[in-house]
C-alpha cells in the first residue's frame, strides 16, 4: 500500500509541473480512499487531463458510468479508474473467452472478511437433505470479482439497482458458462462454503 501511494503522489507531481500536452485525454480519477465493495459517489471521482500515453486500456472516462458502482478493489486517490475498477460491464475484462460472472450468496458471511477480488476460491455446498447426498465440489480454482461489504446493509440488490435485497453474503465469481449453470442452480439452498486455494 505504501508502495502504491508512493506513485500515486509521484505521479500527481509530474502531473502538476510537466507542461501542457496538445494530446491529452480526460480520465476519470480516485479523490477519496475507497475501500473494496463500497459504492462510489460524485465525490470520490474527478475528470483529469492526462497525456495520452499515460491513459490505461479500458479507461474510465465518463464520472457517471462509475457513480453508484461498487469498487471491485480498494481504490486509492490519485489512482486512475478503469472499467474493470468497479462492478460493471468491464468486470470481466482480461478473463479467458467464454466466462461469465456467476453471483452465489454464502451461508456465513463472515468468511468474506478473507476474501478479496482476484483470489482464487472453490465453492463446497452441502445439501439440506439428511439422507446420501454429501458435501461436494461445486466450482474449483473460480475468480473472485467482487464480494459484498462484510456488515454492509445496503439498499440494492447487487444485479439490479432498483431491488429491495440486501448485499450480505453475496460474492461474483468469474467461473465457466458449464461451471456457473451449477453455481446457479444452488439457488440458496443448502449451505455453500468458500475454501481459498492457491493460484
Amino acid at each position: 500500500m505504501a508502495a502504491a501511494l508512493c506513485a500515486v503522489a509521484l505521479t500527481l507531481l509530474i502531473l502538476q509541473f510537466a507542461p501542457p500536452s496538445a494530446q491529452s485525454s480526460p480520465v476519470v480519477t480516485v479523490v477519496n480512499p475507497v475501500p473494496a465493495g463500497t459504492a462510489l459517489s460524485g465525490a470520490d471521482v474527478h475528470v483529469q487531463e492526462v497525456p495520452v500515453d499515460w491513459v490505461p486500456d479500458g479507461a474510465v472516462t465518463d464520472p457517471s458510468v462509475v457513480t453508484g458502482q461498487p469498487a471491485t478493489v480498494a481504490l486509492v486517490p490519485g489512482q486512475f479508474l478503469t472499467e474493470s475498477s468497479v462492478l460493471g460491464p468491464g468486470l470481466l475484462e482480461s478473463q479467458p473467452e467464454g466466462t461469465t460472472a456467476a453471483s452465489i450468496r454464502v451461508s456465513d458471511p463472515a468468511v468474506l472478511r478473507h476474501i478479496r477480488p482476484g483470489d482464487s476460491v472453490d465453492v463446497v455446498h452441502q445439501p439440506d437433505s439428511a439422507g446420501n447426498d454429501r458435501q461436494k465440489t461445486v466450482a474449483e480454482s473460480v475468480t473472485v470479482l467482487w464480494s459484498a461489504p462484510v456488515g454492509a446493509a445496503q439498499d440494492s440488490s447487487l444485479l439490479s439497482a432498483s431491488g429491495t435485497d440486501t448485499d450480505l453474503g453475496l460474492v461474483v465469481l468469474a467461473a465457466p458458462r458449464e461451471t456457473a449453470s451449477g453455481l446457479a442452480a444452488l439457488d440458496g439452498s443448502g449451505r455453500t462454503s468458500l475454501v481459498l486455494v492457491a493460484d
